[in-house]
């Protein structure tokens, strides 16, 4: 052969080697190539005992569902990211990429070669149950016992949390123990002690019905199929307390066998309190009632931004007949930027989605939901068949069209501004919300009750008393149901009837804390003082991280000149309070008592340092001493205020309130003409605005009777309408003026 011939045939050889190697090459392997994908994006809950139907830790798993998973990665099923790509760009995307996804078609299809499956990691035989790091504490709820029944249980869960001092909580994890009978889970804290009475009324582990209590301030612990979890917001802690009880509420759905439920509940400690405050909106319509049959229908809601905003997290949460969801802001400019949009919503892959950046949002922006169902017999996930009449409500067979969203205010001094906003937004969705539940189940005792809170909340007391008396006619007596009936009756102005009711409730249980406080509120109502201090005495043993018990003690004791007392029991509720700064106010009202008016100031600078909306220190000591009778401070004070101030508009006010008092005239003027003329800071709530707007105005018409200035009357009253448009005297005044 000769050398040619010979060279020729050696790269013929190389040549074919190649191509084969490169056919190799080219052919996925499961070891090689989707080991990887199925340990980090399916093996978390492909695996047995947890929320997968199968398991998918074995190369011969994987091989027997190859063609299923080529099937569901294909068509962006799995894994299991309902957001859709460009709507939020959030941390920890469970997705797949083209590559991926094209490599997994091409392993089935080569016959799902194994490559070296020595090399592949052993896989863990159990995930570890908690998120982030191991918890410091783990609290377990005690087992229940779920009966074989075809319908939805809610039950309440009590854990005392073994403290010896407050602690500062950084996060909390929630982990069900038996995944197909959860919907859902929350935790909230309970200083009422309230659960666990009610804990201890029922024969079984806790309790039915809605949950006592109230979210971790500015944090939802949730649980719900599918969840991940996010790391907290730097910095955001929140006060946990010995007294503190916290409550698991869970929904729970029979499975058609009996079944036994239990919950553990992992407690991350902070090192510190808190350096930032955030806040939870849920936002998204109650409106809710869809026909029967109907394929598509919509349901949308807006909510105004009354600050400027940063948005951390965003959980969006509806029942099976929701088909998709959209969440827009649409800033003042008129840009919009979505939030979050999911076209396939599935209830069983709920989660709270954290934004890689905080989302900007200023004050103005319109945050836009728009949720649509399908509620036909063409749904295969309509649980009722044939289709029925669907509302709002929390059972399964209603729906909902919540919003989620953890907030923190660009500046933090106008988080007081912000919820008092949001919760007037709150109580009218729940209201909408409970009625149209209502409508479809009107023997319903919660969406009755809520429906009563949302009116009192309104400022409709009268309305949430004839629900109450309703109640109370159709169902059984109770402590409960005898003290929301004497809450409410009080709230009317009805102190004498309100002490009867609230005597009934005790003699159902003389150990209710409520009860105990709403008859030394009724009976203070009355200038019953020494009955009425014996009744919040009892509720303050009985439950002392309710602040309103104390309080209103100490106002008792104030009256009867125990200053010391009431400074005493003043200050070891500022030692366990999150938000301390009504209880440091008080006690500057005791220290101006005790002519102690450096003291009287520090306990405002306190009050002001945890909440800032609050007047200047000098402004709110100055009002204290006066009314403890040293005007000559309290002047002295004003006038310092008011130049270190020069841009608060409460200074001039309160300078020119004493000027016109003591008849200097043109100083009052001019000082109240001062005050009117600078704008009211950002940081005041609504009702703090409006408190402020009616006094300078009444002082102004005040003031033009003493002059006998028409032009100035009549201005006052026109300024004063239009901060309180509902005051028909002022109208009136107005009128007879013109």
């Amino acid at each position: 052969m000769s050398r040619t011939i010979r060279i020729v045939v050696v790269l013929v050889v190389v040549f074919l080697a190649y191509l084969g190697w490169r056919r190799m090459a080219g052919t996925p392997t499961y070891a090689r190539d989707v080991a990887p994908i199925i340990a980090t994006q399916c093996a978390a809950c492909h695996r047995p005992g947890q929320a997968a139907p199968f398991s998918l830790l074995t190369y011969d798993d994987v091989k027997s569902r190859a063609n299923l998973i080529v099937d569901v990665t294909g068509r962006g099923l799995m894994p299991p990211w309902p957001p859709v790509a460009g709507h939020g760009d959030f941390v920890g995307e469970r997705r797949l990429t083209p590559e991926q996804v094209a490599g997994l078609t091409r392993w089935a299809a080569a016959g799902c070669p194994p490559g070296d499956l020595n090399a592949v990691p052993a896989v863990a035989d159990e995930v570890d149950p908690w998120v982030a790091r191991p918890p410091d504490m783990i609290l377990e709820s005690p087992a229940y016992s779920l009966d074989a029944v075809d319908r939805d249980v809610f039950r309440n869960f009590v854990l005392t949390v073994p403290l010896e001092s407050p602690r500062w909580v950084e996060s909390i994890e929630l982990r069900p123990t038996n995944l197909r009978v959860t919907h859902h889970a929350r935790l909230g804290v309970d200083n009422s002690n309230e659960s666990r009475r009610r804990d201890a009324e029922d024969a079984a582990p806790g309790f039915a019905g809605m949950a006592w209590g109230q979210d971790p301030d500015g944090q939802l612990v949730i649980w719900a199929p599918g969840m991940t979890g996010a790391a907290p917001i730097t910095g955001s802690a929140w006060r946990l307390t010995p007294q503190s009880t916290l409550v698991l509420h869970a929904h729970l759905q029979p499975s058609g066998r009996p079944e036994s439920v239990s919950f553990r509940v992992g407690i991350r400690f902070a090192k510190g309190p808190p350096e930032r405050h955030p806040a939870i909106l849920r936002v998204g319509s109650c409106d809710i009632d869809i026909p029967a049959g109907v394929t598509r229908h919509v349901v949308e809601d807006d909510f105004t931004c009354p600050v400027d905003l940063d948005v951390y997290s965003i959980f969006p949460h509806a029942h099976s007949l929701c088909q998709s969801l959209a969440v827009t802001a649409i800033r003042p400019d008129g840009k919009s930027e979505p939030l979050v949009r999911i076209d396939r919503f599935d209830e069983a892959w709920h989660d709270s989605y954290r934004f890689v950046r905080p989302v900007r949002l200023p004050r103005g922006t319109r945050i836009h939901s728009t949720f649509t169902y399908d509620n036909s017999d063409g749904n295969p996930r309509n649980r009722q068949r044939p289709a029925r009449r669907v509302a709002y409500g929390s059972n399964v067979v209603d729906e909902m069209a919540d919003v989620y969203l953890q907030v923190l205010p660009v500046r933090a001094d106008e988080r007081a501004a912000l919820m008092e906003d949001y919760k007037r937004y709150e109580l009218k969705a729940q209201a909408i919300g409970y009625q149209r539940a209502l409508s479809v189940h009107p023997d319903d005792p919660w969406s009755r009750e809520g429906l009563a809170a949302c009116w009192f909340g309104l400022g409709e007391p009268k309305k949430g008393l004839a629900i109450l008396e309703s109640l109370v006619r159709t169902g059984k007596p109770s402590v409960f149901t005898q003290t929301s009936l004497g809450l409410a009756l009080l709230a009317t102005g009805d102190a004498s009837a309100a002490e009867a009711r609230l005597r009934e409730a005790l003699a159902f249980d003389k150990e209710y804390p409520l009860a105990s406080l709403g008859l030394g509120r009724a009976l203070l109502a009355q200038k019953k003082a020494e009955p009425a201090e014996a009744a919040m005495r009892t509720a303050v043993r009985l439950a002392p991280e309710m602040p309103e018990a104390r309080q209103l003690l100490a106002d008792l004791l104030i009256q009867s000149g125990r200053l010391d007392e009431a400074d005493g029991l003043i200050a070891a509720a500022v030692a366990e309070s999150a938000d301390p700064a009504g209880l440091y106010l008080k006690r500057a009202e005791i220290s101006a008592r005790k002519r102690q008016a450096d003291q009287c100031l520090e306990h405002c600078v306190a009050a002001r340092r945890h909440a800032p909306y609050l007047h200047p220190p000098k402004v709110l000591a100055a009002a204290l001493v006066q009314s403890a009778g040293d005007g000559d401070r309290a002047l002295t004070w004003l006038r310092e205020a008011y130049a270190e101030n020069p841009g608060h508009p409460v200074p001039a006010l309160m300078l020119g309130q004493l000027a016109r008092q003591r008849r200097q005239l043109p100083d009052a003027r001019n000082l109240l003409e001062t005050s009117a003329a600078k704008v009211p800071p950002a940081n005041w709530p609504a009702s703090h605005r409006k408190r402020f707007l009616i006094l300078l105005h009444s002082e102004r018409l005040q003031l033009a009777q003493q002059l006998q200035d028409r032009a100035l009357a009549q201005d006052a009253l026109h300024q004063w309408q239009l901060a309180d448009p509902d005051n028909a005297q002022v109208r009136k005044w107005l009128a007879e003026l013109k």
